[in-house]
């Protein structure tokens, strides 16, 4: 999903990175980026947490629903889009990043994430009774 909307001007410089807007309260969310963290060796995105950001490109409530990414050229995606556009930054996962372009590709991982949405806070529950947080 893209939003054209996006914050006023272009990025320069350092700042060219891509932006990704995660919940850092989300366990499974935690564990993700830092997994991407780890992958994103070229240090090609920048990772913010939607809590305490005093600036933020679209409502909290929108950007905690889902996973939302802003390209440099300010256009923000979310979703299989944004997964996408963080792959391609990745050297391990850039093909993959691609691939997700891919109009059947896209649409199915699109729908497998919102699979995931569908049962986020069950799985984060049953991780807690495990201990693992």
């Amino acid at each position: 999903m893209s939003l054209k909307q996006a914050l006023p001007g272009k990025q320069t410089g350092r700042s060219q990175r891509l932006r990704v807007w995660h919940d850092s309260e989300c366990p499974l969310c935690r564990t993700e980026i830092d997994l991407l963290k780890r992958l994103d060796s070229k240090q090609t995105i920048n990772f913010i947490k939607i809590e305490g950001c005093s600036t933020l490109p679209i409502a909290k409530e929108q950007l905690l629903e889902r996973l939302h990414a802003q390209q440099p050229d300010g256009e923000i995606v979310s979703g299989a889009e944004a997964f996408a556009a963080i792959w391609r930054k990745l050297p391990g996962l850039k093909m993959l990043g691609y691939v997700a372009q891919w109009k059947p590709a896209g649409t199915f991982l699109e729908w497998l994430y919102g699979k995931f949405l569908k049962h986020r806070a069950a799985m984060q529950q049953w991780l807690s009774r495990r201990g693992i947080e």
